[in-house]
C-alpha cells in the first residue's frame, strides 16, 4: 500500500500551519529523528523551487491527519476551523442559500479569495454565486491544505487580494481504499429563557434529548501503477448524505427573538401572519385587523399576539446528497517529459426551505366592495368608512400567509467537473517546465416550490357573485377563466382549489464554464554561475504565460423576471456574458548572504504579473520580499504585494432589478427615528410623517444590479513576521506574523443601510437621492416603487491588520522521565484582528468591524480567535487528541448601550477525538465535537443579517458557532 504526493509529505503528524514549513521537508526517517533529507519543493505562493519548506509570506497547512481528528465530511468545515477564515456560505444557510460551499480568507469576502486544487485555479461553481464551490471537493482526498493568506496576484492572477487556499489532493495510491464515517448531532433542549419565551407566547419548544441530522460518508479509492514504475492511476468516487434538521428542533430557535424598544428578547415574529392583517392604504394610521373567526369579524391586529412563527418551517441544517468520482494520472513518456491528467465530478443536490409564501404586508392589493367574501364588518371597515360601495375597490395592505401550501421549497443542483491535461518536466540540467491546459464547468438548476404568484392573488381578491356562487371576475370577462376565489376574510375559508391556483414555481437554470491554457518555466541559473558571491544557491526565476476565458449564463423564467412570484422580493432577471484575460508573470528569488555569521540566509524575491482583460482593461500586480536567518533557530521575513480582483461577470452585467436588503426604514412608524427635516430629505411628506409603515420583517426593497464600466479592485499587503526554530528547545517551532491589507475601489452595492443612515447625517443630496417611496404610502418595501438603490460600484475601502500566531512542539513522554508512553505534539493556531474595516463609499462613514457584528458587519468577528490541539501519540497503534477552540467576544454594531443581547461573550469549545489501527490496513477514528453542549449565543434577529450574506439563522450564527449541539463521528478506513 502506497500513498505519496507528487512533493514530499509533510511531518505524519497533528500540525497545522506555517511553523512546520520553517522547518525541512523531512523523509518518513526523518519522523523518526533520522537525520533529513533536504528536497527542492514548490509551496503554494511561489513558482520557484526552493529547498525546505519556507516561505516570505504567512502560510498555513491542515493535513490529512487532521481532517480525521476533525470528523470533517466537507471541505469547508475543515478550512473554516482556522481562525484566519471567516465564516461564509455553507450548510447552515437555508433563505437566500446558493446551495454552495465557500471559503472566505480574512473576511474580505468570498469572491476575493482564489481557489487552487494542486496549484491549478477551481472554476466558479455557480452562476449566481460565481466563486468556488468546495463541495466539489472530497474531503476524504485531501492530502493537505495550504493557505497563503495576503495577496498572491503576482503569482496566481485575480481573485487572491485576501489569499489562496491550495488544496493537494492524494495521488500515486497503489491497491484499494474504503473510507466511511457516520456523524449525527445531540443536544439536550434544557434552556429555561427559551421554554419561558415559548411559553409567553403560546408556543411549544421542544425539550429534552434530541439526535438528528445525520451524515454518512463513503469514499472508495483505487490505484494502480505501471509495471515499469513511470505511471499511476489513481481513481476515487464517493457518496455522501445529509438530514435536515429544522429550527423547531432546538429549544432557542423554535421561535425569532426580537428585543422590542431595549426589553428583553421575546418570540416576534412576521406581520405577514395568520389568519393575517389587513390594514386601509388610506387609514394606515389605524391600527390593523385580523380576523377574528369563520363568520368573518374584525379584531384588532397584535404583533405580539398574532404575528407568525415562521421559525419552524426553516431548515437550521439542508438536507443534501452528494456524488463524488474522479481520477488523477501521470506517465513519464520520456526523460525529460512527465504527462499528467485529472479529471473530478460532483452532482450535489440539497433543498433550502423557508416558511409558507403568502400576500406579503407592505404591498397593496384592491378588493372590491361588493366582494361577496367579505362580512358586514369588513365592508364597513374598508369601504363604507372611506365613502366607498358596490364595485368600487378599497385599497388594502394585506400580509396573510398561505399556511394552506406549506412551506417554500428551494430544490437546488450542481453538476461540475474539471478536466486537467499537461505535461511537466526538467530539461538542460537547470530548468523545469509545466504546460496545461484546463477546462471547468458548472450546470445549475434551481426549481422554487410552493411560492404565490402575485397576479394570480390580485384576480383572486376581486370576486363577484354570479347566480349565489362567489366566483372571480377574471373568470367573468374570460381574463383568466382558471381563477379561483381566495377567501382569506374568514377563518377556514380558503378551499384547497384556491391552493392549487395561487401556487406557482419558478425556474432557474445556468451554467459557468473555464478554460485555462497555461505554459510556465523555472530555473536555477547557479548552474550557469549566475550567484551571489557570498551565497551556495543561485539565482532563481519562473517565467509564464496564461490565457483564461470564463463565459456565464444564467436564465429565469418568466415568473422570476417579472417579479410575480410573492416570495422572492422582486424580479431575478437571467444574466449572461463572457470575459477573456492574456497574462504574462515572472519570479525572482536572489539569495545574497548565506552560511555567513549573522547571515545564515539573507535572500530577497520579487514577482511581476501583467493582465489584459477584455472586459475591464489592463492591469498589473506584483511583489517584493525578502527573508533573513541570521542563525538557524530565527529567521526574519517580510512582503509588500499589490494584488488585483477583475469583476466578476454577474457584478458587470446583471440587469438592474428590486431586491431585499435588511435594515429598517429610519421614517416608518408613529414616531420616527428621524426628524421631519431629515426625513423631507428623502422624500417624505409632511403629511406622511409618522404614518409610514415599516419594512414587513426587516426587509426593505433595493435596486440591485451589475455595472459595465466597473474597473478591477487593488489591495497593498504588507507582512512581517519571525519565525523561531530554536535549537535548544528540541521540537519546538513557532511564528509571528503581522499583516496589513487595504483594498481601494471595492466593487459591490452601496449598502442601502448606509445610504438611508448617511441621508439622515448628512442630508447630502449624493445619499438621499437614492432613496424612492411610494408615491401615496412613503414605503421602501411592498411593490416596486419604493426602494434604496443599491447598484455596484467601484466606491468601497476595506482595510484589515492583526496578527498570526502559531506554535508546534513536540516531545517524547520518555524525554520527560515518564516512560516509554509514546509522544505529545501540540499546536497552537491564533489570530488577533486588530482592525476590520469597511467604507462603503468615499463620503461614508468608516464601519468598524473587528469585535463586533450586526448588519452594517454581518457574522461576528471577534479580535481573537484560536486553535489548540494536542495529541498524544500512544505505543498502542493509537492517537487521541483534544481541541480547545477559543471565538472571542464581539459586539452588535447597532443598538444602544442597553440593548438586550448586544454582546456576545468569548466562546470555548472542547473537542475529543481519536484514532485506532487495530490492524495492518484498518484503521478506526471517533470523536465528539462540542463536548460541553455548549448553546449558541442567542440574538435578537434582526441583527443577523439576514438579507445579505453572510446570514445568520435560527437566533444566532450557526456558521461560527456550535448551533446544533455536540456532533458524535465514527468512521473507519480499510486498505486492501
Amino acid at each position: 500500500m502506497k500513498i505519496q504526493t507528487t512533493r514530499e509529505r509533510l511531518l505524519a503528524s497533528t500540525m497545522i500551519g506555517g511553523a512546520a514549513l520553517a522547518a525541512l521537508v523531512v523523509t518518513p526517517a526523518a519522523a523518526q529523528d533520522q537525520p533529513a533529507q533536504v528536497k527542492e519543493v514548490v509551496i503554494t505562493g511561489s513558482r520557484i523551487p526552493q529547498p525546505g519548506l519556507t516561505s516570505t509570506s504567512p502560510l498555513s497547512v491542515i493535513n490529512d491527519q487532521e481532517v480525521k481528528l476533525q470528523g470533517t465530511t466537507n471541505a469547508e468545515n475543515l478550512v473554516n476551523s482556522l481562525p484566519q477564515v471567516f465564516a461564509s456560505y455553507g450548510s447552515e444557510v437555508s433563505n437566500g442559500s446558493t446551495g454552495t460551499a465557500t471559503v472566505n480568507l480574512r473576511g474580505l469576502g468570498t469572491r476575493r479569495t482564489l481557489v487552487l486544487i494542486d496549484g491549478k485555479r477551481m472554476m466558479p461553481g455557480d452562476p449566481v454565486l460565481p466563486v468556488a464551490d468546495l463541495n466539489q471537493i472530497p474531503a476524504t482526498l485531501i492530502d493537505r491544505v495550504e493557505l497563503v493568506t495576503g495577496g498572491a496576484s503576482a503569482v496566481y492572477g485575480s481573485d487572491a487580494i485576501s489569499g489562496v487556499v491550495n488544496f493537494i489532493m492524494k495521488k500515486d495510491f497503489e491497491g484499494l481504499r474504503i473510507d466511511s464515517q457516520y456523524a449525527f448531532y445531540q443536544h439536550d433542549n434544557n434552556d429555561s429563557f427559551s421554554r419561558t419565551a415559548n411559553t409567553a407566547h403560546g408556543y411549544t419548544p421542544p425539550t429534552g434529548n434530541v439526535t438528528d441530522g445525520a451524515t454518512w460518508d463513503f469514499t472508495a479509492v483505487m490505484g494502480a501503477s505501471s509495471p515499469d514504475g513511470k505511471g499511476n492511476v489513481t481513481a476515487y468516487m464517493g457518496y455522501r448524505n445529509t438530514q435536515a434538521v429544522t429550527e423547531n428542533k432546538r429549544d432557542f430557535s423554535n421561535c425569532s427573538y426580537s428585543a422590542i424598544n431595549n426589553n428583553p428578547l421575546v418570540c416576534q415574529g412576521s406581520s405577514t401572519s395568520f389568519p393575517g392583517r389587513f390594514t386601509s392604504v388610506t387609514l394606515a394610521k389605524q391600527p390593523s385587523k385580523t380576523i377574528a373567526d369563520s363568520s368573518g369579524n374584525l379584531t384588532p391586529y397584535s404583533g405580539a399576539a398574532n404575528s407568525f412563527n415562521f421559525a419552524p418551517y426553516n431548515y437550521f441544517q439542508r438536507p443534501d446528497e452528494r456524488y463524488t468520482g474522479g481520477y488523477f494520472a501521470h506517465y513519464q513518456l520520456k526523460p525529460w517529459m512527465d504527462v499528467y491528467s485529472s479529471f473530478m465530478f460532483m452532482d450535489d443536490h440539497t433543498v433550502a426551505q423557508i416558511a409558507p409564501s403568502g400576500a406579503f404586508f407592505g404591498r397593496t392589493f384592491a378588493v372590491n366592495c361588493d366582494n361577496p367574501l367579505l362580512s358586514a364588518a369588513e365592508v364597513t371597515q374598508w369601504c363604507t368608512s372611506q365613502g366607498l360601495a358596490g364595485s368600487q375597490d378599497a385599497s388594502l395592505f394585506i400580509g396573510r400567509r398561505n399556511v394552506e401550501g406549506g412551506p417554500r421549497q428551494d430544490d437546488l443542483r450542481h453538476d461540475a467537473f474539471r478536466l486537467v491535461l499537461g505535461a511537466k518536466g526538467d530539461f538542460a540540467d537547470a530548468w523545469t517546465y509545466d504546460v496545461y491546459a484546463q477546462y471547468g464547468a458548472t450546470v445549475y438548476s434551481e426549481n422554487y416550490l410552493h411560492d404565490l404568484s402575485l397576479r394570480k392573488i390580485g384576480r383572486s381578491l376581486e370576486v363577484v357573485n354570479v347566480a349565489g356562487v362567489p366566483t372571480c371576475k377574471s373568470v367573468v370577462d374570460g381574463t383568466d377563466l382558471a381563477c379561483v376565489p381566495w377567501n382569506i376574510f374568514k377563518l377556514g375559508g380558503v378551499t384547497p382549489a384556491a391552493t392549487a391556483y395561487l401556487d406557482t414555481p419558478g425556474f432557474k437554470e445556468g451554467n459557468t464554464t473555464e478554460q485555462v491554457v497555461s505554459a510556465s518555466i523555472s530555473g536555477d541559473l547557479g548552474k550557469y554561475g549566475m550567484k551571489s558571491p557570498w551565497a551556495k544557491d543561485g539565482l532563481g526565476v519562473a517565467l509564464g504565460a496564461e490565457y483564461r476565458r470564463e463565459a456565464l449564463d444564467f436564465r429565469t423564467d418568466l415568473e422570476m423576471q417579472t417579479g410575480d412570484l410573492a416570495g422572492q422580493g422582486g424580479p431575478i432577471p437571467s444574466t449572461h456574458g463572457t470575459f477573456d484575460v492574456k497574462e504574462v508573470f515572472g519570479e525572482v528569488r536572489a539569495p545574497i548572504v548565506q552560511d555567513a555569521p549573522f547571515a545564515k540566509d539573507l535572500s530577497i524575491e520579487g514577482g511581476y504579473r501583467t493582465s489584459d482583460y477584455s472586459s475591464s482593461g489592463h492591469i498589473n500586480s506584483y511583489k517584493v520580499s525578502g527573508e533573513w536567518a541570521p542563525t538557524d533557530d530565527i529567521r526574519f521575513r517580510g512582503s509588500y504585494q499589490r494584488a488585483v480582483r477583475a469583476p466578476n461577470i454577474v457584478e458587470m452585467f446583471t440587469p438592474q432589478a428590486i431586491g431585499l436588503f435588511g435594515g429598517q426604514d429610519p421614517c416608518a412608524g408613529a414616531v420616527p427615528t428621524a426628524s421631519l427635516a431629515a426625513c423631507q430629505n428623502m422624500g417624505v411628506t409632511a403629511g406622511q410623517y409618522g404614518s409610514i409603515l415599516q419594512c414587513s420583517s426587516a426587509q426593505c426593497n433595493g435596486l440591485f444590479g451589475g455595472n459595465p464600466t466597473l474597473k478591477p479592485e487593488e489591495s497593498t499587503t504588507k507582512s512581517y513576521g519571525v519565525v523561531f526554530t530554536p535549537s535548544f528547545i528540541k521540537g519546538f517551532n513557532a511564528t509571528v506574523d503581522y499583516f496589513d491589507i487595504d483594498l481601494t475601489g471595492a466593487i459591490g452595492a452601496l449598502p442601502a443601510t448606509s445610504t438611508l443612515a448617511s441621508c439622515v447625517a448628512t442630508g447630502n443630496p449624493l445619499f438621499c437621492g437614492k432613496v424612492h417611496r411610494a408615491p401615496v404610502t412613503g414605503v421602501i418595501f411592498g411593490g416596486p416603487t419604493g426602494y434604496v438603490q443599491a447598484g455596484n460600484v467601484n466606491a468601497g475601502f476595506l482595510a484589515t491588520k492583526g496578527l498570526d500566531l502559531e506554535m508546534n512542539y513536540r516531545a517524547n513522554l520518555s524525554d520527560w522521565g515518564m516512560g516509554d508512553h509514546g509522544g505529545l505534539r501540540f499546536n497552537l493556531v491564533g489570530t488577533y484582528t486588530q482592525t476590520q474595516d469597511n467604507q462603503p463609499s468615499p463620503t461614508a462613514a468608516v464601519i468598524h468591524c473587528a469585535g463586533m457584528f450586526g448588519p452594517q458587519c454581518g457574522t461576528p468577528t471577534p479580535k481573537w480567535r484560536h486553535k489548540f490541539r494536542t495529541t498524544w501519540t500512544t505505543p498502542w497503534r493509537m492517537a487521541l487528541s483534544a481541541d480547545w477552540r477559543y471565538i472571542g467576544g464581539s459586539t452588535a454594531t447597532v443598538g444602544g448601550p442597553n440593548m438586550v443581547n448586544k454582546h456576545i461573550e468569548a466562546f470555548n469549545y472542547l473537542d475529543l477525538s481519536g484514532t485506532w489501527n487495530f490492524r495492518d490496513g484498518m484503521q478506526l477514528r471517533a470523536g465528539v465535537n462540542n463536548l460541553f453542549d455548549k448553546k449558541p449565543p442567542v440574538l435578537d434577529s434582526s441583527n443577523l443579517g439576514l438579507s445579505s450574506p453572510p446570514f445568520g439563522n435560527g437566533n444566532t450564527f450557526p456558521q461560527v458557532y456550535d448551533a446544533l449541539g455536540r456532533t458524535f463521528f465514527i468512521g473507519i478506513t480499510a486498505d486492501f
